[in-house]
This record gives C-alpha cells, structure tokens and sequence, in this order.
C-alpha cells in the first residue's frame, strides 16, 4: 500500500507565490529586452546605458541672453604701460657687467648692470670740492662777522662773505643731489650700478658687455614690466564707433588659451582716428596673475552690452547642419536624443539666438552633436 505524502497548506501556498512571482520577473525582463531592441522613430537617437558613446556627449541648458554681442574686433596683448619702465643709462661710461637676463624677475632697486664711467668719479670729486668750498666760506663767514662786531671790516666786506657763504652751500647741495640721483657714495669711485626702478619682469635687454653707453642712446638698455596685468588692445572700425565707449564689458578670447575667456572693461577709446588705418584704439586691462597671458598674442575682443529681451540661446556648438537646414539634439530622456530642426540669428561665434525651435529650459547637446548626427534615423 503505497503511503500519501500531504503537502501542508502554507507550504504549497509559498510554493505557489513563488511561481508567480518568478513568472512576473520573467515577463518584466523580456518586456525590458523587448523595449531595448525596439529601434528609436526616425529623427532620434538611443543609446543604452553604459555606451562609451554617452562619455562623448555634454548637454547644456537653453537660457535667456543676458547680454548681446555690438562688435568683435581683432586684438592685441601688450605691456601695461603704466607698470613699464624702460631703464637707459644716466651716465657715460663702458658696461663692465649684467646683473639681468631677459625672463628674470627684478626686484625694486635690484641691479641690472655695472657701468665703468668717469662720469661718477666727477660728480663724487665735485661734491669733495663744495663740500671743501662751503667749510672754508663758513669759516670765513664767522671770522667776518667777528671783525665787522669789532668795527675791524665794512659792512661790504660782511655782505661779500654772506653771499660767498650761500653760494658755496648752494653749490654743495647741488652736488650732493647729482651724487644722490647716481645712487653713489661720497667715495671717489668709477663703478656705477645701474638699477631697476620698480619691480617686475625683465622684458628686453639691448645691453652687452663692454657696450659704450651714453643717456643720448635711442635705445633703452632695459625693459622692466611688471607681468600682473596686460593691455588688450583693438582696432574699432568707424562703423563700430558708436557701439563702443568706457565702462562696457570686453570678452577676449586668443587661440593659445582654447576654452577659455578673459573678461574686462574698456577704460579708454582714443578719440581721434588713426590716418592710415581709419580705426580708433580701444583698450583694456588684463589680469595676469597666473603669468598665461604673454605680450603680443593675437586674439579678438567681443564688445557686449546687456540684454534684457529674453530671446534663447543655446552654444554655437550645438547647431550642426543636416541637409539644407540648422539642426539640434534635444535630451528627452536619458540616453534619448531627439534631431530638431531651429532657426537661428545673431551667431557670434560663442552663441546663437534661436528664433524658432526651442523652449527655454530645454537640454541641447553642446559636445558630440556631430557623432549623433551620424548616428541619427533617418525619415522615412
């Protein structure tokens, strides 16, 4: 007689959840793979999770301008002339030695170079002479005004000896200023240490040594600029006049820092134009704390002013043309990117005011929009 095996009732109740609930996971994944093979409608693109395809692509948010764009001119980087000194020598004499390279940063007072020069000894034996010259007019001042108290001179002989004073003291204080400007001591010597008046970068040197020099020279011996900020200088063109004055913000760009924008305000416009160029100068000021920016580097200058009209725009980087028209990639969802046709206007270079396409708020596809153009479904 065979024996009956009885399930219990909660065992097979568990038994039974259990199917169902396997069958429901089951069900669930194959509607998941059925939705990930299903193709995307043409005019987008998907991309599944983990695609090293999405490593590739930057979106940025569609937003109001702020500020429009009056001019884009080319531009110019160049000493801040108002910490620029260019050092020539006071004296005439031979360079014995340099103190400074080209690329060396100076402090204030630090020595450049070391000149030879007879110019140094005469005015040190100039101050020696007037310094000897006033002594000997003191003296005899005293011994004056002791003789005329006795009634032994004249009162012109008194006089004389005051003016003689007053000369010889006028002729050591002015020796003793030349030898102060030098920056020499009293001591009859033919060294003079030609210094640097400020603190900053040595720019250009034209100094060698044994070079004759004299302060007649065209050319300074030394070029000291201190590097912490730069001008940017531009040409405005007549047309541009009217757009430009001081106080506006300056947005400059150059190709040897990529990605990157220095911002600034315009704190002068000549006011006269050049006769052989027909353009006014515009400048402003650079900071340069971090030494990136170099003298004589090339770049342009947006010239912006604000802009409280609200109109979208989104990144010249997002518009990719498609056929005959202007086209973005719009994220719908993760990993979904949607082709939309737009209209554009006022593209500067940096941005594009969208005329028709796109709401603000919306997410653009900045970086990689040419590899979902590739990508992309076409329409039927």
């Amino acid at each position: 007689m065979k024996a009956r095996v009885a399930l219990p009732l909660g065992a097979l109740t568990v038994v039974l959840v259990g199917l169902g609930i396997a069958l429901l996971v089951t069900g669930r994944r194959t509607a998941v793979l059925e939705a990930a093979s299903e193709p995307p409608p043409p005019g987008e693109v998907w991309l599944p999770p983990g695609s090293p395809k999405l490593g590739a692509i930057e979106v940025d948010t569609v937003r109001a301008r702020r500020e429009k764009v009056v001019a884009v001119l080319p531009a110019q980087l160049a000493l801040d002339e108002d910490h620029t000194v260019r050092v020539a020598s006071p004296v005439s004499g031979r360079v014995r030695s340099l103190d400074a390279a080209p690329g060396d940063r100076v402090a204030a007072g630090g020595a450049l170079a070391h000149i030879v020069s007879s110019d140094v000894a005469q005015a040190q034996s100039d101050l020696q002479r007037a310094e000897a010259a006033l002594t000997t007019a003191t003296t005899s001042l005293a011994r004056a005004r002791d003789l005329f108290a006795h009634q032994v001179v004249a009162q012109r002989d008194l006089q004389q000896a005051i003016n003689d004073s007053a000369q010889a003291r006028a002729e050591r204080d002015r020796a003793q200023a030349r030898v102060q400007q030098l920056g020499t001591g009293p001591t009859v010597g033919q060294e003079y240490v030609l210094r640097s008046p400020i603190g900053g970068d040595v720019v250009d040197r034209t100094a060698n040594p044994g070079m004759e020099v004299r302060p007649d020279l065209a050319a300074p011996l030394f070029t000291v600029s201190s590097l912490d900020t730069l001008w940017v200088t531009a040409s405005v063109y007549e047309r541009d006049l009217n757009a430009v004055r001081r106080g506006q913000r300056v947005l400059f760009t150059t190709e040897t820092l990529p990605g990157r924008t220095i911002a600034s305000r315009v704190n002068y416009v000549s006011s006269a134009l050049d006769p052989a160029t027909r353009t006014a100068t515009l400048r402003a000021l650079a900071p340069n704390g971090n030494r990136t920016l170099h003298p004589a580097t090339f770049g342009e200058v947006r010239i912006v002013t604000p802009d409280s009209s609200g109109v979208p725009v989104v990144p010249t980087l997002a518009l990719v043309t498609h056929g005959a028209e202007a086209v973005v990639f719009v994220q719908t969802a993760p990993g979904r990117f949607a082709m939309r046709p737009v209209r554009v206007t006022d593209d500067d270079g940096q941005t594009a005011v969208v005329v028709d396409g796109l709401r603000l708020g919306e997410l653009v596809v900045t970086r990689g929009s040419l590899l979902l153009s590739a990508e992309v479904v076409p329409a039927r």
